[in-house]
C-alpha cells in the first residue's frame, strides 16, 4: 500500500514540475533580448567600455524594452539589442531611473520579429516567499538560459526595495526577467548578486510592482522621476521599519514642515500603506506634483500635514563636460547644504590610462577651481576649457576629497594637466559648448 501511494504521488507531482518551468522558459525566448552597450563618457555609477546584459520586451507597438540602468548605462554612446536568432539592431535610451536599477530602451517597432511576444508583467502582487521563480538571460555568454530557485523575501538594501531570490543571477543575467514559475508572469528584473566568494544564493531583482509604476507613468506622458526628499532619516538597527526625521534641509527646491523626531506614517489618503522605509515613500510620491497630505506622528500624536512634492531633474537631461579623460558634472544631493554648500561640480569619472588618471585625479572629488576660477556650470566650464585646448596651454585644477587631514574632514589636491578632447556629454547634450 505504501509503495502504491508513493508511485501515485510521483505520478501526480512529476508532470507538473516537468512541464511548468520549461514552458515558461520557452515563452521567455520570445520576449527576452540580448543587449550590447558601449560607454565612452561615463557618469557616476557607470564605467567606460563595452558591456552586455539582458532585457525583455514590454510593448511591441512602441518598441519598449526593460533592462537595468547598469546594463544600458546612464549615457550610452551606442545601444544594440537582439532577439533570439536575430541580428543586433540599434536602440536608444528612453528613460533611466536614479533610484531603481531600471532603464527603458526603445527600438523601432518594425525591427521586432513577428514571433516576438510581450512579457506578461505582475504589476500588482508582491512575490510570495517560497514560491518558485526562474531567472532568464545570458549568464557567462550562455545565451537564453534559465535558472530556477525560490523567492527568499523582500529586502531593503542600498536605499532600495529588492526581491531576494536564490535563483542564480550571474554576469549576463542582469536586466533579464525574473519569472514566476507559478503564473508565468515577470515579477522582477534580475539585477545583482552578493559576492560569490562570500555568499551562496543571495541574489536580488528590482520588484516589478515598483518598475510598473514607472512604466505606466511614462506611457501616460507623465514624469516618473523620483522626488526631492528634503529630509534625512534616522534608523534603529533593531527596528528599521520606521521613518524618523533626523535632519530637515532648507535649501532644497522644496521644503517640508517637519520637525526632528517626527515619524512619517503614510499618505493621508492611503493610511493602510504605511511607510516602512524611504523607498516606499519615494514609490508612493512618484508621478505626484504639488501639495500632498501626509500623516505623521509628532510626540505621540497623529497629525496631517501638507508637503510640496517636486520631482528631481531627469537623468536624461543631465549634461557634463569631458576633458582629458575626466567627466565633470553637477550632482545634486539632499545634504549639499552640509557637504557641498557652494554647489561645486563633481568629478564623475576618470578613465584608465587617461591624462587625468596619470595626473592622479580621482573620481568623486569636488572641483574647487580651474586656474583659480570657481566654475560649476557645464557650458561655462566647457567654453573655458575649449579656449585652453585651442591655445594648447595647460590648466591648473584644485579638487576637494572627503578624507581625514589635520583637524579636518577634507583634503585638497592641486593638479596641472594638458587639455584634450573637450566636449559636452550626456544623453541629450549639444555638440557645441554653447
Amino acid at each position: 500500500m505504501k509503495k502504491l501511494i508513493v508511485i501515485t504521488l510521483l505520478a501526480f507531482i512529476s508532470p507538473t514540475h516537468a512541464n511548468e518551468a520549461p514552458n515558461f522558459f520557452e515563452l521567455a525566448n520570445t520576449y527576452t533580448v540580448k543587449i550590447k552597450t558601449r560607454i565612452k563618457y561615463p557618469f557616476i555609477k557607470d564605467s567606460k567600455g563595452s558591456h552586455r546584459g539582458a532585457g525583455f520586451l514590454i510593448d511591441k507597438a512602441s518598441g519598449w524594452i526593460v533592462t537595468n540602468a547598469h546594463v544600458s548605462s546612464r549615457n550610452p554612446e551606442s545601444l544594440e539589442i537582439a532577439f533570439k536568432g536575430e541580428k543586433f539592431v540599434d536602440a536608444k535610451l528612453v528613460y533611466v531611473d536614479m533610484l531603481l536599477d531600471l532603464a527603458i530602451i526603445k527600438i523601432t517597432p518594425d525591427k521586432i520579429p513577428i514571433k516576438a511576444t510581450e512579457a506578461k508583467l505582475d504589476c500588482v502582487n508582491k512575490p510570495v516567499v517560497g514560491r518558485p521563480v526562474g531567472a532568464f538571460g545570458h549568464p557567462f555568454s550562455l545565451s537564453f538560459s534559465g535558472t530556477r530557485g525560490i523567492i527568499s523575501g523582500e529586502k531593503y538594501r542600498w536605499g532600495r526595495v529588492w526581491v531576494q531570490t536564490d535563483a542564480p543571477i550571474n554576469s549576463g543575467n542582469s536586466g533579464g526577467p525574473l519569472i514566476s514559475l507559478t503564473s508565468g508572469k515577470v515579477v522582477g528584473i534580475s539585477s545583482a548578486t552578493l559576492s560569490k566568494s562570500r555568499s551562496e544564493g543571495l541574489n536580488f531583482a528590482v520588484p516589478m510592482t515598483h518598475a510598473c509604476k514607472v512604466i505606466k507613468l511614462l506611457k501616460r506622458g507623465m514624469d516618473p522621476t523620483p522626488p526631492y526628499i528634503p529630509v534625512s532619516f534616522a534608523y534603529d538597527d533593531d527596528n528599521d521599519s520606521e521613518l524618523i526625521a533626523a535632519v530637515i534641509y532648507k535649501n532644497q527646491p522644496t521644503s517640508w514642515p517637519l520637525k526632528i523626531g517626527d515619524r512619517l506614517i503614510s499618505l493621508a489618503n492611503t493610511p493602510k500603506e504605511v511607510f516602512k522605509n524611504q523607498a516606499m515613500l519615494v514609490h508612493q510620491l512618484r508621478g505626484v506634483r504639488g501639495k500632498v497630505d501626509v500623516a505623521i506622528d509628532r510626540g505621540g500624536k497623529k497629525k496631517i500635514i501638507s508637503i510640496m512634492n517636486t520631482p528631481r531633474t531627469s537623468l536624461m537631461k543631465r549634461i557634463g563636460v569631458h576633458v582629458s579623460g575626466i567627466v565633470i558634472a553637477p550632482e545634486s544631493f539632499r545634504d549639499d547644504e552640509e557637504a557641498n554648500p557652494n554647489g561645486l561640480a563633481l568629478i564623475q569619472d576618470v578613465a584608465r590610462a587617461s591624462i587625468g588618471m596619470s595626473a592622479g585625479i580621482k573620481a568623486y572629488d569636488l572641483l574647487i577651481s580651474i586656474d583659480g576660477k570657481t566654475i560649476s556650470k557645464p557650458a561655462i566650464i566647457c567654453r573655458y576649457l575649449k579656449m585652453a585646448e585651442n591655445a594648447k596651454r595647460k590648466i591648473k585644477l584644485i579638487t576637494k576629497e572627503y578624507d581625514w587631514s589635520y583637524r579636518s574632514h577634507s583634503r585638497y589636491h592641486a593638479y596641472e594637466i594638458k587639455v584634450k578632447d573637450v566636449r559636452l556629454v550626456g544623453p541629450e547634450a549639444p555638440e557645441a559648448c554653447g
